[in-house]
């Protein structure tokens, strides 16, 4: 089971080294992560890191406080990973009428499905051409 924190820090070099440093310390194990700067600034830039991390429920309070001891760490939240906020999803990807068609139909059958307590989420990205739809494709795989 992953548990999911989200650190918010000072946007510098050697930042993700730090706190990736301090998950390995405690055990853990990233298995998804996504950075991006949130603020940039003059005298200090400010970064989001999100991060699932496994085998450490019980080595999280102890992490947390690791994290947050940390001159460069503004704020450490601990989050439920994204598949028990969004389950399974449904990409719907292209453009025109065909595929509002498909979308009204996997969203009936999504809300059919999270109505029993599943969780599917749907999804579309608008795209025309295929170099853009082969692109998109590319990308979400």
């Amino acid at each position: 089971m992953s548990t999911a924190i989200n650190v918010i820090c000072v946007d510098r070099l050697g930042m993700l080294r730090d706190i990736a440093g301090v998950v390995a310390k405690r055990g853990g194990n990233i298995v998804y992560t996504q950075q991006f700067v949130i603020e940039r600034g003059a005298n200090e830039g400010k970064a989001s890191v999100y991060m699932e991390i496994d085998g450490t429920e019980d080595a999280m309070p102890k992490m947390v406080q690791d994290l947050e001891s940390l001159e460069s760490i503004r704020e450490v939240s601990i989050h439920k990973p994204f598949e028990k906020i969004y389950g399974s999803r449904v990409i719907i990807i292209g453009g025109g009428a065909q595929v509002a068609q498909v979308a009204v139909g996997a969203v009936n059958e999504a809300d059919r499905h999270n109505l029993r307590g599943e969780r599917i989420s749907v999804d579309t990205i608008p795209l025309v051409g295929e170099a853009a739809i082969a692109d998109a494709v590319s990308a979400v795989s």
